[in-house]
C-alpha cells in the first residue's frame, strides 16, 4: 500500500511542480516601478520644471480628474507607449494634473521610475495608483503601459468603524 502511495505522489509532485512552472512564464516581459531616487532620481518639481525634456501623458477620467501622470524621456532611445493615456502639451496643464494629484490627501503620490525587466530606465510616473500599474515590454526599447481609468477613491467607513 505504501509503494502505490508513492508512485502516486511522485507524479502528482511533478504535475505541482509543471503547473506552478508554467504559471511564471511571461513574467521576464514586465517592467516594475521604483521609487525615483539613486541613479535616476529627480523630484517632481525638477521634472516639472524639464516638462519639454519629456513627451508628457496623463490618465483618467479628465485632467482634472486623474490618476497618473508619465514623462517619456525624449532623449536616450527608449519610449512608453499605452493605448488611452492622453498627450500634454502645455506646462500649466501639467502644473494642473500635479496639483490634483497632490490634492488627494488619503493617496499623496509619488514620483515613480518606471524600469524595464533588465532594469533600464524608461521613465517616470507620478501617481498613488501603484497597485493598478501594468509595464509590460514590447521590445527592447519600448514599453507598454497599461491604462488606469480612475483616481484613487477613499469609499471610507466613517466614524462607526465600518470598513
Amino acid at each position: 500500500m505504501k509503494f502505490r502511495k508513492r508512485l502516486f505522489s511522485i507524479p502528482l509532485l511533478f504535475l505541482l511542480v509543471s503547473v506552478l512552472m508554467t504559471g511564471c512564464l511571461g513574467l521576464e516581459n514586465y517592467g516594475t516601478l521604483r521609487v525615483a531616487s539613486g541613479k535616476w532620481g529627480a523630484t517632481i518639481q525638477e521634472v516639472i520644471d524639464n516638462w519639454q525634456d519629456y513627451d508628457i501623458y496623463y490618465a483618467g477620467l479628465s485632467y482634472k480628474s486623474p490618476s497618473a501622470v508619465m514623462f517619456d524621456p525624449r532623449k536616450g532611445g527608449k519610449r512608453l507607449v499605452s493605448d488611452k493615456w492622453v498627450p500634454v502639451t502645455e506646462q500649466s496643464v501639467l502644473k494642473t494634473i500635479v496639483d490634483w494629484l497632490n490634492s488627494y490627501i488619503n493617496y499623496p503620490p509619488t514620483l515613480w521610475k518606471l524600469l524595464g525587466p533588465k532594469g533600464d530606465f524608461f521613465g517616470y510616473m507620478y501617481t498613488s495608483a501603484t497597485e493598478q500599474v501594468v509595464v509590460k515590454q514590447i521590445d527592447p526599447d519600448t514599453m507598454w503601459v497599461d491604462d488606469i481609468p480612475l483616481p484613487p477613491f477613499d469609499y471610507g467607513g466613517g466614524m462607526r468603524g465600518g470598513n
